[in-house]
């Protein structure tokens, strides 16, 4: 049994393919440019590079040599790019994963792409990442992603993977970035947009909290193969069984989000939007509770002037 927020995700994966499917990841189409600036600003914001949207502009045109603007632009451009391969993915039903992906994108972004050689320590976490056999762990990491059914995912396992992957650490740097590219790169080969995970204070606090959520209950496993090459069948085995509540939530609330705008951009190609409360009269409900009921994920909305607006296929579609 889905509960309601994964179930609503599945729902809205199910209307997106209906409309159209997942439209090709290209800068040309404004929702895709808007997801994907809003992701590098937000994935580097995490990492403590601040950049404005007015900034991301001048860095995309070429009139920005700030240090956060080099940042910004090696993940804008490896995100496109790795997205583009992932839509590949989708489009022909296959999954291209390995280490020569996760060391391509470590690279890409302005770093090594080597694995690091013996311990990191990682700030402001008490969790102690492996300082030997980090291929064989990073080899695991690629069996298990391998594993997922694209066409049905398992979120709790997909936000244990992710996790698993930063415990890992398999960089010197540039593994939040890193993995979180391959976290979308992962969604977008099922079908999925990408998620924008937010880099303000709180919503950093909050996906701090999802990550050490995990790591509390793989800490007894990576100190159990502290010296020993890790044992491949146990370690997914005990990936299984892991439970993530935080992680996985501020996941699917970051795909709803997505969803949302892909399907209403996708409706307003077909027909023009109206405020919610004009259209809940026009099919016979009562105009009450329009907040309640777009944040129970009943009606798929956007905000604009303050008013609340969508189409009327998508709020018959939905209440029923």
């Amino acid at each position: 049994m889905r509960d309601t927020l994964e179930g609503l995700i599945k729902e809205r994966k199910c209307l997106l393919e209906e409309l159209g499917s997942l439209p090709e990841p290209k800068v040309v189409n404004k929702e895709w440019l808007y997801l994907l600036k809003e992701e590098t600003r937000n994935s580097i914001l995490i990492e403590g590079f601040f950049v404005s949207e007015e900034e991301l502009e001048e860095v995309l045109s070429g009139k920005s040599e700030t240090r956060s603007g080099r940042e910004a632009l090696n993940y804008f451009k490896t995100a496109k790019f790795v997205y583009e391969l992932a839509y590949e993915n989708y489009k022909e039903g296959e999954f291209l994963f390995g280490i020569p992906l996760i060391r391509q994108i470590n690279k890409s972004l302005g770093y090594t792409g080597e694995l690091r050689k013996g311990s990191v320590k990682i700030a402001g976490a008490s969790f102690t990442p492996p300082s030997d056999y980090l291929e064989e762990w990073l080899t695991i990491f690629a069996k298990a992603v391998k594993n997922l059914n694209l066409k049905d995912i398992d979120f709790n396992y997909l936000a244990v993977l992710h996790a698993f992957f930063e415990e890992i650490h398999p960089f010197n740097d540039g593994n939040g970035r890193t993995g979180r590219i391959l976290l979308n790169y992962i969604l977008i080969s099922g079908g999925y947009p990408l998620v924008i995970l937010k880099g303000d204070e709180n919503s950093k606090g909050e996906y701090y909290k999802g990550l050490e959520e995990i790591d509390g209950q793989l800490v007894e496993v990576f100190q159990q193969y502290r010296r020993n090459p890790p044992k491949e069948e146990e370690i997914i085995h005990t990936l299984e069984g892991v439970k993530s509540k935080k992680l996985k939530k501020l996941i699917l609330n970051a795909l709803r989000e997505s969803l949302d705008r892909l399907i209403l951009s996708y409706a307003e190609e077909r027909e023009p939007l109206k405020p919610v409360s004009t259209l809940l009269k026009e099919l016979g409900y009562s105009p009450s509770g329009v907040r309640k009921l777009i944040e129970r994920g009943k009606i798929i909305a956007v905000k604009r002037n303050n008013r609340w607006y969508s189409a009327k296929s998508l709020v018959g579609k939905l209440l029923r």
